[in-house]
C-alpha cells in the first residue's frame, strides 16, 4: 500500500514548502501529493488555499501577485511562530527535489470557477516534457470541468477523480464521471472508503487512494478495506 506524503511531510514542517519536501524524502517518502495554482504571471506554484490568510496571515489571492512578489511573503507562519521562514515554491523547484526518489506524484490542480485559466495545458506540457516525470505522474482536480479539461489537454496522462461532498449515495454517479474522464485512481475520503465502496471502485477498473489519513487504526482499516493508498501529513504513521 502506498504512503503518500500528503503536501510533503505536513504533520512536521510548513506544509507544500520546500522544507516539507526535504523531510519528507528523508524519512523515506517514495510517493507524493501537492497543491497547484498559477500565479498572475503564470509561474505554477506549489500551495494549498487559493488566499495567504490561513498559511501566511496575509489578505491576498495567489492568482493576483507575480512570482516575484508572491516569493517574499512567509508562509510558515500558521505552522509555528519561530518557524524559519519558508516561500511558496515553483512547480519546478518541488520536482527536481522530489523526483530522483519519486515513484509516484500527484499533481493536484486548484482550479474552481476557472479561476486559473489555461493552468491545465500549462500543468500537461510541464509534465509531458519530462518524460521521467510522465509515467510517475497522476493528474487530479476537484474541479471537474477543470478535469475534463485536462483529459482533452492530455489523452494519456493518468488522472486521479476527486468529487466534492462524495458520500456513498452518490458513489455510482462519480464513478461514471471518473470513466468519462478516462480515470485511472479513485480519490476518495478515508470516512467513507468501506470495504463495499472500495470494492465498487476496483470493479470500474480504478486504484483507490484514501485521504486524509493521520491516525494508525484509520490506516489498519484502509489496508483491511483493500485501499492501494493513503494520503498522510504523518509519514511516520507505520
Amino acid at each position: 500500500m502506498k504512503i503518500i506524503a500528503h503536501r510533503g511531510a505536513s504533520a512536521y514542517a510548513p506544509e507544500n514548502t520546500l522544507e516539507a519536501f526535504k523531510l519528507a524524502l528523508e524519512m523515506g517518502a517514495k510517493d507524493f501529493e501537492f497543491d497547484i495554482h498559477l500565479t498572475k504571471d503564470k509561474i505554477p506554484v506549489v500551495h494549498h488555499d487559493f488566499h495567504l490568510l490561513r498559511t501566511a496571515g496575509v489578505e491576498a489571492e495567489i492568482a493576483d501577485l507575480n512570482y516575484a512578489d508572491l516569493k517574499k511573503i512567509n508562509v510558515s507562519r500558521h505552522f509555528s511562530s519561530d518557524y524559519k521562514f519558508q516561500y511558496i515554491p515553483r512547480l519546478e523547484e518541488v520536482v527536481e527535489i522530489i523526483s530522483p526518489a519519486a515513484e509516484f506524484i500527484n499533481f493536484e490542480i486548484k482550479n474552481d470557477n476557472n479561476v486559473h485559466n489555461g493552468i491545465e495545458k500549462i500543468i500537461t506540457d510541464f509534465i509531458r516534457l519530462k518524460k521521467d516525470i510522465f509515467k510517475k505522474a497522476v493528474i487530479s482536480c476537484f474541479d471537474y470541468p477543470s478535469a475534463k479539461r485536462i483529459r482533452l489537454c492530455d489523452r494519456e496522462v493518468k488522472m486521479g477523480y476527486l468529487g466534492h461532498s462524495l458520500t456513498s449515495l452518490l458513489l455510482p454517479i462519480a464513478l461514471q464521471k471518473a470513466k468519462n474522464i478516462e480515470a485511472y485512481s479513485f480519490h476518495i475520503n478515508f470516512k467513507i472508503a468501506f470495504k463495499t465502496n472500495i470494492s465498487k471502485i476496483h470493479r470500474a477498473g480504478l486504484k483507490v487512494y484514501a485521504y486524509t489519513v493521520d491516525d494508525f487504526k484509520d490506516l489498519l482499516r484502509m489496508k483491511e478495506n483493500g485501499a492501494d493508498g493513503i494520503f498522510t501529513n504523518y509519514l511516520d504513521i507505520v
